[in-house]
């Protein structure tokens, strides 16, 4: 471990090959790696961010990389860590560094024997083009019979055109071996004309609406007819007690707010009728399923299908 810290701060920033890529900046990698340096003992993930920018602005620069294994190392990401100290070391055979070699060879032997592992196992054999997430990370069936993760949460994502995704998150220890289930895809769910249905719902709510209203209105009828019973009706205009006059009151009320339940469910069901009637004839199944997207920056799911 001694011959990587000390190798990494000397070499680190010399001993690089030439840019490979048009947004190479090594004045700002460099400043960014002596950042990372600087913040190493106080600050341990902060450092790594500013190993992981500067590893951007110049990714040929092996010495960066190795700082970039070693804090997935000490932050427990030690799958991770493997990849990163194994392309260290074949990049260091290339240019024949051989402290470098030597180094990541050191950290690769003493993590291998830590390595959890996953064996990703299918119910019914995968249909064409199925993908596999784990992570984020693409993975491909070669490699699902024995997959080093990183220990801890681990998410998975399988899709595959017309299926809906399967998902699942597991736990996974040090040194552990880990089976995975992975059942049979379901197909994607079908989904019809939505303006018809938004029509058939906005109707059904409507006519609801409507035998409310009614129902309020009858009610609010025979509360008037109660109270209305409670006057002198030898007077005019007929004389009611309090109570009888504050029951009226709330009848009158009520009636009005079954007359406006009414309008409004008279309204909603035109609506309906008019969406229903309105609505494309043409009612073709609308596929939709996710599937994992990759590019050069991004990995991630997209939703797929016709429409």
């Amino acid at each position: 471990m001694g011959i990587l810290r000390s190798t990494l701060i000397l070499l680190a920033v010399t001993l690089v090959a030439s840019p490979a890529a048009a947004d190479v900046d090594i004045a700002k990698a460099d400043k960014l790696f002596a950042e990372g340096l600087a913040l190493r003992e106080s600050n341990l993930e902060q450092s790594c961010a500013k190993f992981n920018e500067s590893l951007q602005y110049n990714p040929q620069a092996i010495g960066t990389l190795l700082n970039v294994a070693l804090c997935d190392e000490k932050l427990g990401r030690i799958a991770s860590a493997v990849v990163k100290f194994s392309e260290a070391r074949d990049r260091a055979k290339e240019q024949q560094l051989a402290d470098y070699i030597k180094a990541a060879e050191e950290h690769i032997a003493s993590l291998t024997p830590e390595l959890p592992y996953l064996q990703l196992k299918f119910g019914v054999a995968p249909i064409a083009d199925t993908k596999i997430l784990v992570n984020d990370q693409v993975v491909g069936m070669d490699r699902i019979g024995k997959l080093a993760v990183d220990p801890g949460e681990v998410s998975i994502t399988v899709s595959a055109p017309g299926r809906l995704p399967y998902q699942t998150t597991i736990i996974v220890a040090k040194r552990e071996m880990k089976d995975v289930e992975i059942p049979e895809l379901e197909k994607s769910v079908t989904v019809k004309s939505s303006r018809r249905t938004i029509g058939l719902i906005t109707t059904a709510s409507g006519v609801a609406a409507i035998g409310a209203g009614v129902a309020i209105g009858l009610f609010a009828r025979s509360s008037y007819n109660d109270a209305i019973k409670k006057c002198n009706q030898m007077t005019d205009p007929p004389q009611c007690p309090s109570e009888a006059q504050t029951d009226t009151e709330k009848a009158r009320t009520l009636g009005t707010v079954g007359t406006v339940v009414g309008v409004i469910g008279i309204a909603a069901a035109s609506v309906g009728i008019y969406m229903w009637l309105r609505a494309p004839k043409d009612t073709g199944e609308r596929k939709v399923s996710l599937v994992p997207h990759v590019s050069s920056e991004t990995a991630g799911l997209a939703a797929v299908g016709s429409f």
